[in-house]
């Protein structure tokens, strides 16, 4: 299996991820009625492989406040520990079955520290 190398993998766990997240009853109203992320998923999926392209590969372009935009979504139907784990346990799994390697960890590990400190902040 090989590590995850570009901006094209990237998009196929992001595509692979929200399969799972809009099939799990538990945390996809946030994407289907707290927000309407699921109304323009591809544009969606340009701004997290952009996101994700920066924090792995250093490439930049990301402008957005990551952590701004998630506390507005908060705001309107709190975030609880078992939606992180709930995404957590999604972002993961989708990783290990498409990629093992340094970035593969590395993006595993920066979700963990995200989803960390979204808690923290946000509660």
């Amino acid at each position: 299996m090989n590590d995850i190398e570009n901006r094209r993998d990237i998009l196929l766990i992001m595509r692979k991820f929200y399969d799972k997240l809009l099939a799990d009853d538990s945390i996809n109203f946030f994407f289907t009625k707290v927000t309407t992320v699921d109304q323009h998923l591809e544009a969606h999926f340009e701004i997290l492989a952009t996101f994700w392209e920066q924090s792995l590969f250093l490439k930049g372009g990301y402008f957005n406040n990551m952590f701004s935009i998630h506390k507005e979504v908060h705001d309107k139907q709190p975030f609880k520990k078992e939606h992180f784990d709930t995404w957590l346990s999604h972002f993961n799994s989708t990783i290990d079955e498409h990629f093992q390697g340094k970035y593969a960890d590395q993006m595993k590990t920066q979700a963990l520290s995200m989803a960390t400190i979204m808690q923290i902040k946000f509660n």
